[in-house]
């Protein structure tokens, strides 16, 4: 397992705090119950183990080495939105079988409930992912002091 630095640290948090906020709000309203009470109780929970989630698994690797099947160059836009695809399929995946349980419970109509809203929750942490990494990263060299360039 990788060494996680400062740098990863800092953009982890920031990509799974757009992911949740995004992802708090679209579950429960897709299942027609969005409050502020699911948003914040879906969120304490889906946050921590998001972000846990990906300092665990190595999904920003999987991902490097899915975008490098189709030769594209590393650090550019086009290798992040193919490489974020692995990202969000791992964690949408994880995180709307646990925010289904959570805002639904588990009985005889989960599995019902979870694919009712599985492609749009994917779709929507695949989108939160992109615009996570590309406001996070500049903001993450910004507070490292790295040039915007490197």
């Amino acid at each position: 397992m990788k060494k996680l630095t400062k740098f990863d640290v800092i953009l982890n948090i920031w990509v799974s705090l757009i992911i949740n906020i995004a992802l708090s709000a679209v579950l429960p309203a897709l299942n027609g119950f969005l409050t502020w009470g699911t948003f914040f109780s879906g969120f304490a929970i889906a946050f921590p183990v998001s972000t846990i989630l990906v300092f665990i698994l190595p999904v920003v690797s999987w991902g490097a080495k899915f975008a490098s099947l189709f030769k594209l160059k590393p650090n550019t836009p086009v290798f992040t939105i193919v490489s974020t695809i692995v990202l969000s399929f791992i964690v949408g995946t994880v995180m709307t079988l646990l925010m289904t349980a959570i805002n639904a419970g588990i009985g005889p109509h989960f599995l019902a409930a979870w694919w009712s809203c599985y492609l749009l929750a994917l779709l929507t942490v695949y989108l939160s992912a992109l615009l996570g990494l590309f406001t996070g990263l500049p903001l993450t060299k910004k507070m490292l002091g790295i040039p915007a360039e490197a």
